[in-house]
């Protein structure tokens, strides 16, 4: 219903309160004393209230309908029998007397930073102001009530002065100090209202408040800013290095709210050893300054500055660690930002650091009080005055780009401090930097990442699995555990995830290769259709077998659980982690695929270094050489070997394969045309040509080397010869059914985990074509004649072998029943 200008209209329901409120807002100095008119449903308020009930219903007023006045209920006798009083209204507008101004200050303030104060005007009406007849005496006595302002032992604000009198016309200026050691911890933001009184106090003992309404209220907003310090990168990952290598990196530091001159400090927790002893393997030092420089003020960004941190890492044990660097300041604020560093002597950790340094470092002999070590070094191409070269290493090296076979002579290695430290290249990102990745496409480092790729996928897809050969595709393959089926909903058709029809997993590859059950990982596993709980399952999955694997020995403190998931479970991850957590993943700025593909990597070599090459001994095969096959080289076979960047075990191959090679390289050739000798020190250069891996299997078979090796050069001058040399061994390997699907130029550009790799292959399937026994065929010239062999089963399994007859000789016999032999499980 319209309701008239200057009415109010509002419905009460049964036993429903509702407050209303009478706004006063005057323009100018006046006094009003009336009476509130009211009426209730059409009757003139206040009126009695049985005179209201009982009006006839002619009198009904129209805004009360028919309906509602079926519901009006006739009220008690006690209540009908009261009269209500009217509602009066007296208001008086006068000009104040003293206004403040502002009424509101805001601070913002540092924790560090000095006392802030801001002033506040209290100015009194002149003296013609109508406000001044109602004062009795000069002027008025003013002043602040500070209790509410304390927090703890210390005020947060103080007013000075306290307390004045203003006569007619006068000012005074207040001043409001902030004390910011008085804002509670962990607040920051702070409020706090002052009230102002006008009179004097008249009992300073009794409680302020009592029985006084404030005149003004002055609201006072504190606003804390901390300090903060953003690393870039957020996060540091450092290259597995060789033992006592140091790797150095560039931290920027940028602080925001400090003062000048502010100290910061970094610590870092000491690491304890399974012995129970501690060290330190990192250091952090500024190298321009650790504190705050000058700021210009009247920039807007003058309060971020920026600070250089160079951290650097060095160890000389094995070591795997992922750590937290700790920046403080002088009010124990701090911030920290994590480490990941490797040290390792094993070529299957520190092969991204020989990418870095494919071309500037080289792994020479140096001859020790108690050892030879075998130590990877910086060497330098030498000037025409630089004197005579001194090199204690008989490595060879092949420069593919000039076609010519060199010696070592045409470099000379650097003993310098300089040459064992390694600064991380400034073209990192900080994306780079904070978890692992391929290199940038077309480089020769990300070449050198794709062979270390190939061998792992070759050697695993071979080997790696139960019930024989499985080719996989790293990451996809390991990490596709559910696919799902996207279909079209605007069909009416919905999602769903089926379990893939290859029920082969990374676990199933560890169960075949450790022979027992990874603790915390069931071998059958359903995973649920849910994204979340399929997310959780691999994350558990995922990380128990990560554990298992560091405490075989595996360098994994780089590789996070979640790295390893699929792409799907992986945006869920990060989705969850950015909501949670202020480390978590960005998928918008990393790249996805070359995070999961250096990751299973990494895992995959960590997985055949902890459980392939642990087969191999670490030692006892420091068997003495004839000085005549050696040719008084450096070294005889009688030395203890160590090295920075081989384990025991790999020094033990190169051992294995120096012995034979200097023991066959005169048998396999003749001796006007054997090659020099060699100390065989790397697992890429020294294979090179192809004659050490001949010399080995000649070892081993030697009925090949009339038909094969015999074909040889000794002393390749290009690179046809060198390719030549390599399709020999590639064919005598691939006739023995130990290739590792190996190509012939595989081995003339030899990769070193490539060649580790088919070393290990070969120290565990060569002894097995070493001649056990003679079995003598006599007869006459011409005649065809035959000898039985027992072969016995001693599994529960029918055996199929495959019989090859090799040798220069291998077309003058023959097996009646085929090259194919059947074994049932009792012998014949």
């Amino acid at each position: 219903t319209e309701t008239e200008p200057g009415m109010t209209v509002v419905e009460v329901g049964d036993g429903q309160t509702e407050e209303c409120f009478l706004v006063f807002s005057p323009t100018q100095v006046t006094s009003y004393d009336f009476s509130l008119p009211l009426m209730v449903n059409g009757v003139k308020w206040p009126a009695s209230l049985s005179s209201f009930f009982t009006s006839s219903s002619s009198s009904t007023p129209p805004l009360l309908t028919a309906e509602r006045r079926k519901d009006i209920r006739t009220p008690s006798s006690s209540i009908a029998t009261e009269e209500l009083q009217s509602m009066w209204i007296k208001a008086t507008a006068l000009f104040a007397p003293v206004e403040m101004s502002p009424t509101s200050l805001h601070y913002v303030v540092e924790s560090h930073s000095d006392i802030f104060t801001q002033t506040v005007e209290l100015k009194a009406e002149d003296e013609h102001c109508v406000c001044w007849q109602a004062v009795a005496g000069e002027g008025l006595h003013w002043w602040f009530d500070l209790s509410a302002a304390e927090s703890g032992t210390k005020k947060l604000c103080v007013v000075a002065p306290t307390s004045g009198f203003l006569r007619p016309g006068q000012s005074v200026y207040v001043g409001v100090t902030i004390d910011p050691e008085a804002i509670r911890i962990g607040e920051k933001v702070s409020k706090v209202s002052v009230p102002l009184y006008l009179g004097e106090k008249e009992d300073k003992r009794r409680p302020i408040n009592e029985g006084l309404q404030s005149y003004r209220k002055l609201s006072v907003i504190v606003a804390l800013k901390l300090p903060s310090i953003t690393f870039h990168p957020r996060q540091i990952l450092l290259t597995p290095v060789p033992l006592r290598r140091r790797i150095e990196t560039t931290l920027t530091l940028q602080a925001a709210g400090y003062p000048c001159g502010t100290t910061l400090s970094a610590t870092v927790d000491d690491v304890e050893m399974e012995d129970g002893t501690k060290m330190q393997p990192i250091s952090v030092i500024f190298p321009d300054q650790n504190n705050t420089p000058a700021q210009d003020y009247n920039q807007q960004e003058a309060d971020v500055i920026s600070l250089l941190c160079e951290v650097s890492f060095c160890s000389a044990v094995p070591l795997s660690l992922c750590t937290a660097i700790t920046f403080s300041d002088h009010m124990h604020n701090r911030f920290k930002i994590g480490l990941c560093a490797v040290a390792d002597n094993c070529l299957l950790t520190v092969w991204p650091y020989m990418a870095l340094h494919r071309s500037d470092q080289q792994i020479v002999l140096k001859t020790g009080a108690t050892a030879v070590e075998a130590i990877l070094q910086r060497y330098h191409t030498p000037s025409p005055a630089s004197g005579p070269i001194t090199s204690l290493s008989s490595v060879s090296s092949f420069d593919q780009s000039c076609s010519t076979y060199n010696n070592s002579d045409s470099f000379s290695y650097s003993d310098s401090v300089s040459g064992d430290t390694y600064v991380s290249p400034k073209t990192d990102t900080p994306t780079g930097l904070c978890i692992p990745q391929f290199p940038a496409a077309n480089t020769k480092e990300e070449l050198y990442y794709q062979h270390v790729l190939l061998a792992v996928k070759r050697w695993f897809s071979l080997c790696g699995w139960p019930n024989g050969p499985h080719p996989i595709s790293i990451p996809h393959t390991l990490r596709r555990v559910v696919s799902a089926i996207q279909t079209n909903n605007s069909i009416g058709r919905s999602y769903c995830v089926s379990q893939n029809k290859d029920t082969r997993s990374v676990v199933d590859m560890l169960h075949h290769l450790t022979g027992r059950q990874i603790p915390g990982i069931r071998l059958c596993q359903t995973f649920s259709n849910d994204v979340h709980q399929r997310t959780t399952q691999l994350l558990q999955q995922h990380g128990a077998m990560l554990a298992f694997l560091r405490v075989q020995g595996a360098c994994l403190s780089h590789i996070r659980p979640e790295y390893l998931l699929d792409v799907l479970e992986f945006r869920h991850c990060c989705s969850l982690q950015e909501k949670g957590t202020e480390n978590g993943l960005d998928c918008s700025t990393l790249e996805y695929e070359s995070l999961s593909k250096r990751s299973w990597t990494d895992v995959l070599l960590q997985i055949y270094k902890v459980l392939v090459l642990s087969r191999v001994p670490e030692k006892g095969l420091n068997t003495p050489l004839n000085p005549r096959d050696t040719d008084e080289i450096l070294l005889d076979g009688s030395q203890p070997l160590d090295s920075n960047i081989y384990s025991p075990r790999e020094l033990y191959l190169l051992s294995w394969l120096n012995i034979n090679y200097q023991k066959m390289r005169r048998t396999v050739w003749d001796t006007d045309r054997a090659p020099s000798s060699r100390w065989i020190v790397n697992f890429d250069l020294d294979f090179t040509d192809g004659l050490v891996l001949a010399a080995l299997v000649a070892a081993h078979c030697p009925y090949l080397i009339r038909s094969h090796f015999w074909r040889m050069y000794t002393t390749p001058s290009s690179l046809e010869q060198i390719l030549h040399n390599n399709i020999i061994v590639a064919q005598a390997l691939t006739l023995l059914g130990l290739n590792i699907n190996i190509k012939p130029t595989d081995l003339s550009d030899a990769n070193p985990v490539q060649i580790l790799f088919l070393c290990v292959h070969l120290y565990e399937g060569l002894p097995h074509y070493q001649p056990s026994q003679t079995l003598t065929l006599t007869g006459g010239l011409h005649n065809t004649f035959s000898e039985q062999v027992c072969l016995k089963n001693p599994s529960s399994r029918p055996l199929r072998y495959k019989v090859l007859l090799l040798g220069e000789d291998a077309h003058l016999f023959s097996l009646p029943g085929g090259s194919m032999v059947t074994i049932p499980t009792k012998y014949v």
